[in-house]
């Protein structure tokens, strides 16, 4: 039998006190409101080894932030400032890089694929394509996944 990681979404009713505990812990920490773990837990009221047991098993969902994020993938001429220009123009949208992953260049040309939140974008996903393709060494590009 595979021993493959499993994941569950299960309302908040159902969750023992101390799990949402280390999510406000964390919210506090990355708000700024706490300047360290041992305030944060402090505050919400769980002990550090609580917080450091079940700190990476166990996240906050919202729907708002996984439905603002697209995975677009391009080809790329593979020249210096190609891939810049590109995340450039993402940013210069409005849109937040999250990941980048690119592929070793064959052919002079890159695969290139990202994640973007575009939460905070000042146009349109569709504008922003159009953009993208305009960049001279953008071969091609696409939306693989998330609102088009």
């Amino acid at each position: 039998m595979e021993n493959k990681d499993r994941y569950y979404i299960v309302h908040e009713s159902a969750l023992p006190r101390g799990l949402k505990q280390v999510c406000e812990a964390r919210a506090l920490l990355i708000s700024g409101k706490a300047k360290n773990i041992t305030e944060a837990v402090k505050v919400v009221g769980i002990s550090r080894s609580e917080y450091y047991k079940y700190r990476d098993c166990v996240e906050l969902y919202t729907r708002e932030f996984q439905d603002n994020i697209i995975t677009l993938q391009a080809v790329l001429t593979d020249r210096a400032g190609v891939l810049s220009a590109f995340l450039n123009a993402v940013a210069r949208a409005g849109g937040n890089v999250l990941t980048v992953n690119q592929s070793i260049p064959v052919d002079g040309a890159a695969g290139i694929s990202l994640s973007v939140n575009t939460a905070e974008m000042r146009i349109k996903v569709e504008a922003l394509m159009k953009r993208l393709l305009s960049i001279d060494g953008v071969q091609s590009a696409q939306i693989l996944q998330g609102k088009r």
